[in-house]
């Protein structure tokens, strides 16, 4: 059944879906639920001076407004620092902050009695730039400051790096906010059920969320139960606490079934976001086009609370300079505090901003050296062994390289001349190249690890117990598929269950590039001592030596006869029907040489390719090709691999042309898809999809991460290829059309 890896199959979870037989997290409901609903600030930052809830508590349907002195336990949660709150006692830091929680019968009520609650505040000086932010004078909206993370990392020599080049080629950067626009909202339900609290949610973490429950409502684990059902997508938005805790709460103190679910317009101003950057960037090079120093200062505006901000700005230190050979190089990074909405896990995690930045540079280089675009590229890529810029030796699989070559085989590539030939005197065309590396895995000092089950049943089929979240990625499919090839048994044979704190193990978090990376090490780990027990049987049974035996699909084979699965299972003693197997994600030997917790040690490369046609006027930019080229090694199921990288890339797109959340005074004004302007099917050509397959040594059957490789890139190639349009280069995302009409030279552009 090996053959199975690297093929086409249909998504496991397709069927339940388009027939509407799975529940998603905002379906779920059941007699007498209540609705839940939360009184937010309206103002950035302010001391809370009174919360008056009796006219709100008289509204017909409501049953309870709870406040923070409701909660027990801590009032706190955070992935790394717990300095958010579950609701608001004495301070609000940003427009959206809960402040109660309303659970009543109905919408109507939910809605009149939020209205209705009155809170009187001290408005207090709000600061919204990052870089305000960091002066000596600015409003302080931690005890601690506003300086989450301050990370220096050095390698060689940067002065005299600088002093040996031939060229010096500087640039500052931004990039906002971005919206996950994940198709289902954060939404749950909950119940007391066997004693215990149980939540149902859209959520990427659900062991962590069990713990961060516990200590924030002051409730043994033991008592709390969080199920991970198939959900509407994620891409980062979930990746830790947005409604569970509300959940858990009114469940437990109402003892009746609740659920919450978010507005478009309330998950835009509420929830997390990738985060907006200001980059500073200095880089040298010879004349020949190698690179001599990079020096740069980025800082990341994490918003009112930490959640990921010093680990996303840590993955941006770790790949500032791109995947290419620096000999010399200082990076500072900063995760600071503002009054803005808040900056947390997105796809990608920091990658997609540096990314931006520093092949803009490449490009600037290439141009003052009157050098191709892709021969710089080539020139300094990474290869197996060298250092990157900050000093990490690559150990394993490296594909950039192979991934540029490729490229240059792509249709598109061939097809590029003709296309850009058919400019018109106001319609010009261009095409633009970037590169990109991601690190797979967390990387940064949390905790890595996955631990798989899978069991034996009485039918004679198995089931795999997932302990990581499936948000439409289509990670079941390729443990099933791993499964069915390590077993050697069809795919109809393999059971599957989402992740369940009761029932499954914990595996981590649906996150970071590792999903099937590390649950597959697991999987295949459990699998072996599985099918151990399961030959052992069989050998006693049919009185043949262990390694004559053979798992045939749902039995085993040998010279001396045949045994069904079925039967193997009543022999087996009940211990041994289930196996389990724990493995860690491999960490680099010279890590805490680097400092910060970094680096990864498994990288995926990408190359990009666009072609975009510009009108000059307008100021519009179309894509009308698009190429991705990655190194990702073995691609398990190449339709769902497919469908990543399409979807990164059309994010991708988005990013570079159209999104980006419009903050005032920390109010988000583009709050709905009216306004939050999210590429369609319309605005994202067919793109030509090519995997360069690199086996990775350590992935199972050479895999390694998928889902984050392809978001960085875009915004950089659809930039370069606008400045070979029209010679206009942008530094700001999104790319807007009066930007583009302000820096075109009309008289000259006109014929």
């Amino acid at each position: 059944m090996k053959a199975i890896i690297g093929k086409p199959l249909n998504r496991v979870d397709g069927e339940i879906k388009v027939t509407g037989r799975h529940l998603y997290p905002s379906d779920m409901w059941e007699d007498g639920t209540l609705l839940l609903g939360l009184k937010r600030s309206v103002h950035p930052h302010a001391i809370i001076k009174r919360v008056d809830t009796q006219e709100a508590s008289k509204v017909d349907g409501v049953v309870r407004i709870f406040t923070y002195k409701d909660i027990s336990g801590t009032n706190r949660y955070g992935v790394v620092h717990k300095d958010q709150q579950v609701l608001a006692e004495e301070k609000v830091r940003y427009i959206g902050d809960a402040i109660c929680l309303v659970a009543a019968t109905n919408r109507e009520a939910l809605k009149e009695a939020i209205d209705k609650i009155k809170v009187e505040y001290e408005v207090l000086p709000a600061v919204f730039d990052p870089v305000e932010a960091m002066k000596e004078n600015a409003p302080k909206i931690h005890k601690s400051g506003n300086i989450l993370q301050h990370t220096t990392v050095s390698y060689g020599d940067v002065e005299k790096g600088f002093k040996e080049s031939d060229i010096i080629i500087e640039g500052s950067y931004s990039v906002p906010f971005i919206d996950h626009t994940p198709m289902e909202t954060e939404a749950g339900f909950a119940k007391m059920q066997d004693g215990k609290i149980t939540v149902w949610a859209g959520t990427q973490t659900p062991f962590r969320d069990r713990k961060e429950i516990s200590k924030a409502l002051g409730i043994p684990e033991e008592k709390i139960r969080v199920i991970a059902p198939f959900f509407g997508g994620g891409f980062g938005r979930k990746d830790g606490i947005t409604v569970q805790i509300y959940l858990a709460l009114a469940a437990y103190i109402l003892k009746r079934p609740v659920k919450i679910y978010y507005s478009r317009e309330e998950s835009i101003q509420t929830s997390y976001h990738r985060h907006a950057a200001v980059m500073y960037y200095k880089t040298g090079a010879k004349r020949d086009g190698m690179l001599t120093a990079v020096q740069a200062r980025l800082i990341f505006d994490t918003g009112a609370y930490a959640s990921f901000g010093g680990e996303v700005m840590s993955l941006g230190v770790e790949h500032f300079a791109g995947p290419y050979r620096v000999p010399n190089s200082r990076v500072d990074g900063y995760a600071v505090y503002t009054n803005n909405i808040i900056g947390g896990a997105m796809r990608g995690f920091g990658v997609p901003q540096v990314t931006f930045a520093f092949e803009s540079q490449m490009d600037k280089i290439a141009k003052a050296l009157n050098m191709d675009r892709w021969e710089i590229r080539y020139k300094n890529a990474l290869e197996h062994g060298d250092k990157t810029a900050i000093g990490h030796t690559l150990i394993y699989s490296t594909g950039v390289k192979r991934t540029l070559k490729k490229v240059r085989e792509s249709n598109l590539w061939k097809g590029k001349d003709k296309l850009i030939a058919e400019s018109t005197p106001f319609k010009r065309r261009g095409w633009g190249i970037a590169c990109s590396y991601q690190g797979g895995g967390l990387g940064v000092g949390i905790p890595d690890f996955a631990e798989a089950k899978v069991e034996l049943l009485p039918s004679g089929r198995y089931r795999v117990y997932g302990g990581i979240s499936d948000m439409g990625q289509g990670n079941t499919t390729g443990y099933v598929q791993i499964a069915s090839a390590a077993l050697n048994a069809p795919v109809e044979m393999i059971e599957y269950t989402t992740p369940d704190t009761d029932r499954t193990l914990d595996s981590g978090p649906s996150a970071a590039s590792r999903t099937t990376y590390i649950y597959g090490k697991a999987l295949l780990g459990a699998i072996e001592l599985l099918k151990d027990e399961i030959l052992q049987v069989a050998a006693e049974k049919l009185s043949c030596p262990k390694n004559s035996c053979k798992l045939i699909d749902d039995r085993v084979e040998s010279d001396k006869g045949t045994i069904h699965l079925s039967e193997i299972y009543k022999l087996l003693p009940e211990k041994k029907r289930v196996s389990t197997f724990y493995v860690d994600m491999p960490i680099s030997k010279d890590r805490r040489d680097i400092g910060s917790g970094l680096p990864h040690i498994v990288y995926a490369y990408a190359t990009h390719l666009a072609v975009v046609e510009v009108d000059i006027l307008t100021g519009k930019v179309r894509v009308i090709g698009y190429c991705s080229v990655s190194d990702v090694g073995k691609v398990i199921n190449p339709p769902v691999f497919e469908g990543q990288v399409e979807g990164a890339v059309a994010q991708g797109i988005g990013a570079a042309l159209t999104e980006g959340i419009k903050l005032k005074d920390g109010l988000a004004l583009n709050n709905n898809f009216t306004t939050y302007i999210v590429p369609t099917a319309v605005d994202v050509p067919q793109i030509e999809v090519i995997a360069v397959e690199s086996a990775e040594p350590t992935g199972p059957f050479g895999l390694k991460g998928t889902g984050e490789i392809n978001v960085d890139a875009p915004p950089a190639a659809v930039v370069s290829a606008i400045e070979n349009a029209v010679g206009v280069r942008v530094s700001s995302l999104p790319v807007s059309p009066e930007e583009i009409i302000k820096s075109i030279e009309v008289e000259d552009a006109i014929p």
